[in-house]
């Protein structure tokens, strides 16, 4: 009996070494698994194709100024853009600009707001080549040029100070929406995570609205006001050109 219940003991006590031995074993593994499951899960996220990217922010420099904008991608060749400019040039100088026998000094300032709302399309699928097109908003466009005399001025023998001779003041003013179309190389949203572009084109703006400023002996001058609105007329296309560095997000 006493061998019979000793033979016993042993088995049970070979099972329970047994099944203490595996265990461990199996919670490592199971753990193991769950870490490599989630690691490889948190790689692929982090690692997202870049071809499944949809979205990027730019900057860009150019005649409507610095600007910055978001790009959306709607198809393999199609993409959604929207950008805001914005620049401001205060008292840029230039002397000796001769008018006839006379030399003058212009004082100018330059100051753009503008949105833009538009797409750009690809229509080659191995090449960057694209057309650029939308609406603009010119929240503010606003050019003008203060002119004066830089030397005296003579009259028979009576000599006009040109501190005395006073100064011309034209001022310009594009406003209200442009639609916009243009050319260009490099992607909005860029096939790598960071593109460089390029795009050429113009505003078609209505005309300017132009006003007419003298003073002291120039003070006729302002009579020509209507005259020089005529000869803005002709001044509807601003010009459109810009780099831009993209980031794909």
């Amino acid at each position: 009996m006493k061998s019979k219940l000793f033979l016993v003991a042993l088995v049970c006590g070979s099972v329970l070494q047994s099944f203490a031995q595996q265990q461990p074993t199996t919670n490592i593994s199971n753990e193991s698994s769950v870490f490599k499951t989630t690691t490889k899960n948190t790689s692929s996220y982090f690692a997202l194709d870049q071809s499944e990217r949809k979205n990027a922010i730019a900057v860009s420099f150019g005649s409507p100024g610095i600007g910055f904008e978001f790009a959306r991608k709607l198809g393999s060749k199609l993409t959604a853009r929207v950008a805001y400019h914005t620049f401001n040039l205060k008292d840029y100088e230039v002397k000796d600009v001769s008018i006839g026998s006379e030399k003058v000094s212009i004082l100018g300032n330059l100051e753009t707001q503008a949105w833009d709302f538009g797409a750009e399309y690809a229509p080659f699928t191995n090449s960057s080549f694209k057309l650029t097109f939308g609406l603009g908003i010119l929240s503010n466009v606003n050019l003008n040029a203060k002119v004066n005399y830089q030397e005296d001025i003579t009259y028979g023998d009576v000599t006009v100070a040109a501190a005395n001779v006073g100064h011309i003041l034209i001022d310009s003013k594009w406003s209200g929406t442009a639609p916009f179309l243009g050319i260009g190389f490099g992607r909005a949203v860029p096939k790598n995570r960071i593109g460089l572009s390029f795009e050429f084109g113009t505003y078609f703006a209505s005309s300017p609205e132009v006003n007419l400023d003298a003073t002291k002996l120039l003070g006729p001058t302002k009579d020509q006001e209507a005259d020089l609105q005529d000869a803005f007329e002709t001044l509807k296309f601003i010009p459109r050109a810009q780099i831009k560095l993209a980031i794909k997000l």
